[in-house]
């Protein structure tokens, strides 16, 4: 068999017409390629050997996701995930991202964080109560007539307040 000059193991070499690769194949080149794809094989079976659930892979995901979106906005202060919902009807997945508004600076009246649809705020009695969901403080929230009234804690209440008024 004549000698012929081969780069590496599987790589291919111009034959010298017009810059093209050689489609010759050699028995060194043939080696070369068998080695190359028995180490990428081996590699593939390693990998897909670690098998995850879809639920893992979704946790992964949108962990992910919000790390991201997070890193994009840094006023997302709060999120709201609807999980998946096999037997329902309707949405699938909600995910959901509120920006910071607000801060709590005492107890008092603060504006809504949002316009309402005639350019006003609503205004909300806002007070921290002792107790603690989830390691973060809780806070009692009721419109000024006390129509409304719900409990917030701090990540959530900062994406629903505006600035303090009173």
């Amino acid at each position: 068999m004549p000698n012929t000059s081969i780069q590496a193991a599987g790589e291919a070499m111009p034959d010298g017409k017009d810059g093209h690769f050689s489609t010759n194949l050699t028995r060194h080149r043939a080696l070369g390629l068998l080695a190359a794809v028995g180490a990428s094989s081996a590699g593939t079976v390693a990998v897909s050997a670690v098998t995850t659930t879809a639920q893992e892979r979704f946790d992964h995901h949108l962990a992910e996701l919000k790390k991201a979106a997070e890193e994009l906005d840094p006023m997302i202060g709060s999120w709201h995930v609807v999980p998946i919902d096999h037997d329902g009807k309707h949405c699938a997945v909600v995910i959901t991202a509120f920006r910071i508004s607000g801060r709590y600076e005492g107890d008092g009246v603060y504006e809504g964080g949002e316009e309402q649809w005639n350019g006003n705020r609503i205004k909300w009695r806002v007070s921290l109560l002792p107790d603690r969901l989830d390691g973060e403080r809780l806070f009692m929230v009721t419109t000024l007539s006390g129509g409304d009234r719900m409990k917030l804690v701090e990540s959530r209440l900062e994406t629903f307040i505006g600035r303090r008024l009173a």
